[in-house]
Parts: structure tokens; sequence; C-alpha cells
């Protein structure tokens, strides 16, 4: 809505013209349809925050989009994960994601849950049995849904929340209510892809309409998905409760919606500046107020270089929330139009990039989590690996400045080599994310690897059809729950080569690249002995021969990958050579008529994955002395150590 018409409405609310009896009014936020809307929802709630519980009722409007009708429906109720420690989340994280520990608590308010009371379609109540835990109910419906049918649910529910340990929950006087409604899974083809919660795993959903009223405390400001609908009156009161006021909320071609509580004047009256034609609102609390610059200037930078590189963000809002330091588990995650972001504990010169890193790494998958939707439970990397690899892209064209970003960095994605190397060949990114041998497999694939094999599939293809690839993929996948074979397919078109041999490498494979110069060996050439020649016999004392010394070089291969690899070396007589090795066996023996002075495997930087590059490079003789030596180590170190203690 543009600033006029925003205008010209709050005048004649301030006239009181038009006054009269409240009606439910919906804010159109496209003309036509980005989505196919098979997911919509109208949902009325109403909180009770001393005791934090919220009663609610939806009507679920669902589209049959598959090839075959069905008789059964299932509903994520996700904060059923949260019942306690019997869970599959709690299981299998055994009570423990970040910094918070859930499992041993023995406190009834530490723990929550939604309870399913009633849903009914065409004035039936339906039955149902639990899933593989109580995360998913399958809903019995009284009749088959046909292909192209259209079916209302009436559900109504209840929640209690827990104590923030995994996104949702409550610490203090903060409530973050995400994942909070019964909500429908996704039928494709002639099945529903339906998961429980797991702890390695997040969301997959359809996208549809969403009209939220929620009845709140007048003293509590309120952060939320969405546009605000009755934002030029004053919000209504509620008759049923005093105390209460309702907000009205509307989200178009979105498959979520969230919101969060806090009573802080700096929530009732958020933050707002506007870029590229985005409504920013910034919600934060007192201690962390010294970051609004920061994060916006994060912001700004997350909303152009995703414009330039692959389509404008389509939303008219975005909410971005700093959560308090006391519900870490709540920050770092991304619903539609709106993210939580987080500042440091202890961050005196204003060194560390974390709110930078976190507020545009969570604004990326406002694209790949949220406009494009992967199934983030079967393949999780094609919404973390791609998000990182955005926002490695993005924070070195934001702050690759030492001066002009006030920061030290080393390169924005030794952070992910690090941890790929940790465990390599556990698990590859095919595999669903909570079927990994560990957690940590799984979010080492998931985050650190894909976003490697993203560099490696950049140095293969080039920067240019690079971007091109990652452009037409957001553009033509957006809203259509893209899987791996969809990225594939665009990649090969627009580069025109085939990514067999690469996919199974590095995608469906866990095998290593590993390259390395195994040895350097040199010698000194002589001639004499016997000589034959058509007479007899003729001894010649053993001398130095021209010209003096040769040398040899052994290149090893000890991974599983096989790939051509050039070698460059340099020799001693100052001759330069460039040798390409096909890779295939396990090593190979190069000969040079003159000792090697200094060689480099992959010195084109053609493979970003290679393993090892302290021993794919060899120099006999080290420079240690001088300005640039020293300045280069203690540089290199000091990088280092600000990098680890997460600084740099």
């Amino acid at each position: 809505m543009g600033r006029r018409l925003v205008a010209l409405l709050m005048m004649v609310a301030a006239l009181g013209l038009g006054a009269g009896p409240r009606t439910w009014t919906t804010e159109q936020w496209f003309d036509k349809p980005r989505s196919p809307r098979i997911a919509n929802y109208r949902i009325e709630a109403t909180l009770d925050f001393e005791h934090k519980t919220l009663e609610g009722r939806e009507t679920l409007s669902w589209r049959n989009t598959g090839t075959a009708p069905t008789r059964e429906l299932p509903l994520h109720l996700y904060l059923n994960a949260f019942k306690g420690p019997q869970s599959l989340l709690m299981k299998e994280s055994e009570g423990r994601l970040g910094p918070t520990r859930q499992e041993r608590s023995r406190e009834a308010a530490s723990w929550g849950y939604c309870r399913l009371i009633s849903a009914r379609m065409e004035g039936r109540e339906l039955s149902g049995h639990d899933g593989e835990d109580e995360t998913v109910r399958w809903l019995n419906l009284p009749r088959a849904v046909a292909p192209g049918e259209t079916i209302h649910l009436e559900i109504t529910w209840e929640n209690r929340y827990p104590k923030v340990f995994a996104r949702s929950g409550w610490a203090g006087n903060f409530l973050m209510s995400g994942q909070w409604f019964p909500k429908v899974g996704v039928y494709q083809g002639d099945r529903w892809n339906c998961h429980a919660y797991h702890a390695n795993t997040e969301y997959f959903a359809d996208f549809g309409v969403y009209d939220v009223a929620l009845s709140l405390p007048n003293a509590l400001g309120l952060a939320h998905t969405g546009t605000q609908t009755n934002f030029v009156t004053e919000i209504e009161k509620d008759p049923q409760r005093p105390l209460n006021v309702i907000w009205r909320l509307h989200a178009e071609d979105v498959h979520d919606f969230a919101w969060a509580v806090m009573p802080e004047e700096s929530w009732r009256k958020p933050a707002m500046f506007e870029y590229r034609g985005v409504q920013v609102f910034y919600y934060i609390h007192g201690p962390n107020r010294g970051n609004f610059q920061r994060q916006r200037r994060a912001v700004e930078n997350a909303l152009r270089w995703s414009e330039e590189w692959y389509f404008k963000y389509p939303y008219p809002t975005l909410t971005v929330i700093d959560t308090p330091d006391d519900a870490s588990g709540a920050d770092g995650m991304e619903y539609p139009t709106l993210i939580t972001s987080g500042s440091v504990a202890f961050d005196p010169l204003g060194l560390r990039l974390v709110p930078e890193g976190v507020a545009i790494h969570e604004f990326g998958h406002q694209f790949f989590y949220g406009l494009l939707a992967s199934n983030e439970f079967e393949e999780p990397w094609l919404d973390e690996g791609f998000t990182s690899w955005f926002t490695h892209k993005a924070m070195e064209r934001s702050y690759h400045s030492l001066l002009g970003g006030r920061r030290f960095q080393v390169g924005t994605d030794f952070g992910a080599w690090a941890g790929y190397w940790m465990e390599p060949s556990s698990d590859p990114l095919t595999r669903f994310g909570f079927k990994t041998i560990s957690m940590q497999s799984s979010y080492i694939a998931a985050y650190d690897k894909s976003t490697l094999v993203l560099n490696q599939l950049e140095a293969l293809l080039g920067r240019p059809v690079m971007e091109q690839v990652m452009r037409a993929y957001a553009q033509e996948m957006a809203f259509r729950h893209p899987t791996r074979q969809d990225f594939r397919r665009i990649a090969e078109r627009i580069s025109g080569r085939d990514l067999g041999g690469f996919w199974r490498d590095f995608v469906e494979g866990t095998e290593i690249l590993d390259y390395v110069i195994r040895g350097v060996k040199e010698r000194e050439t002589t001639q004499g002995g016997w000589l034959f020649s058509d007479k007899a016999p003729v001894f010649a004392a053993p001398q130095p021969a021209t010209p003096g010394k040769v040398g040899s070089i052994t290149l090893e291969r000890k991974g599983g990958i096989r790939v051509p690899i050039t070698l460059w070396v340099r020799l001693e007589n100052r001759e330069e050579q460039r040798l390409v090795w096909d890779g295939q066996d396990r090593w190979i023996t190069y000969e040079f008529g003159s000792p090697v002075a200094a060689a480099v495997l992959d010195p084109d930087g053609n493979y970003p994955m290679l393993k090892d590059r302290l021993h794919a490079s060899y120099t006999p003789r080290p420079v240690r002395r001088g300005f640039h030596y020293w300045s280069q180590m203690v540089w290199g170190a000091v990088a280092g150590w600000l990098q680890g203690c997460g600084i740099g």
C-alpha cells in the first residue's frame, strides 16, 4: 500500500469518517495469485500470556492437487514435540539443541503441547490416529476427496507453549509462536508427504492465504508474518476479554504464519524503514538497540543482492526480531516475511559480524525456504546449503573491506570448509535429514558440504554461467517445491553440460577429493661405465654428466573421487611447466631435466573441495626471513585466531 493512500486513510480515521461496525477486511497483496494456494487458513486465537496458553479455531480450505483421491488427511501438531522426553525430537536430540537443555526439566511449565480438540468436515466429527509420534495426527475423512476438489475443515485446538528450546516457546516476558496451529501435510501424486517432527529437520508445507485474528493482552507488542489489515484504526477491543485487543493479520502466497509478543515499548512502536519498496519492521529489546543500524544495513544488503542475483522480494513487508539473550532457542530462524536474528553477548569493540551474518542468512531463507519451498525433511540442503551459499556471497560483497567494514576476515566459507572436513564421508546430500548417522553429519551435509558443492559447481561452470543457473533456478522454481533433480535439469540446460559425473561424485556420493604431492626427489646425473662399440667393450670412468641434476615429483590420489588435475612446476633452471594428470591411478611420477624448485596442484583453484592444499604444494627452501614473510605469518595467525573465536 502506497504512502499517500496510508496517509489518506489515517486522515479519514482521525476525522471519524466511515465509522461503524468493524468487519474482517482483507488487504489484497497481488493482482493475481503467485502460488497455487492449495492450503488456506482462517484462524482465530486467544492468548493467555500469563499462563502461556492459547485457544484457537481455524477453517482449513484444502484442494487436492494430487493424481488420486484421498480418504485421509494428516495434520502437523508440531508443539507436541515438547510434550515430554518421549517424543522423537527429544529422543533424537537427547534434550539438547544449541545451548539449552530440556530433557531433564521436571517443571511442567518447561513443557508444552498442541491438543487437537475437534476436527469436522461437512458437519461430521473426524476420527483419527497418531503417526510415528504425536506430532502428526491422521484424520479419517468421511468420503474420498477427488483430485481438483476443495474441502473445508473446522478445527479447534489448544496450545501450551514450552520454555523455548527449539524455535517456539517462551523465555521471561518473550514468547515466540512458530508452528503453532494444526497444519496440513503436502499431498503429492498419490501419497501424503507428512513426516513427524525430527530433531535434524524442519518443515514442508503448501502455499496459501492466511487470515489471522489474534486476541492478545493490550500491553503486548506484536511482531508477525504478513500485514495488519486494521492498522489504520485503533486495534479492536475484544468483547469477551476487556483487557485484550484483536489484531487482524493477512498474508498471501506463503506456507506458514508465525508471530511473537513482548511487553516492551520498543515492541509496541517498532523501528521501521523502507528499502526497495519493502516496509521493514524491526523489533528489538532494550540492551540490543545499538545493533539496529548494523542489522538495518545487513537487511538492506540482503534485499539488494537477492534482487540482483535472483529476483525482487515480492512481499510488501519484512519483520525482523532481535530475540532476547535468554531466548537463544528462538533466534536464527526463518518464517515467511519474518526472521529472528540475534546479537552477541560480548562485543565491546563491535568487531564480530554475528548480527550481520545471521540477518543476511535468515533473509536468504526467504527465497529457498520461503519462496521456493523445498522439502526440508527430505532435502534440507536445498534450503540450508543454498542459503548458506547466498550468505557467503552476500557477506563477501558487503563486508569485504577490512577498513570499510572495520572487521577482521578470513574467507567467509572457511567455516563450511572446516566443518565439512570434520566428517566428510558419512552421508550424501541425498539422504533424508532425519536418517543421517548423527546430528553432526546432518548439519554438515545440509550446511557445510552443500555450500562447498555449490562452490565446486561454480568452479566447474564458471561464475557467469553459475549466476545464470542460480537466477533461472530461483525464478523458474518459485512457489513450486523444487527437488535436486529440478536444479540439475536447469543447471544442465543453462550450461550445456552433462553433470552426471559431478552429481555422482559430489551430490550422491560420499567419497572425497584428495590429491597430494607425495614426494619430490632430485639426483645427480652421471655417465660412464662399460660402453659397447663395434669392437670390444670399453670402460669409461663414471663422471658428472650434463645437465648435472634432474628431478622428479610423485603425485598421489588419496580419495575416491577421480578427476583430471593440473600440476604446475617451476624447475631450478627457471623453466615452468603445466601438466594434466587424468587422476585415475593411485599415483604417478613425472621426470624433469632439472630439479623441482616449486610445485602446486590445482594452481587455478578449479577444485574448491580439494582436501589438503598444504600437501598439494611444494617448495624445498621456504623463505623464513624478511618483512614480507613475518607480516604474513603474524597476520595469518591473528586472523585465524580471530576467526576461530567467532570474531572474524
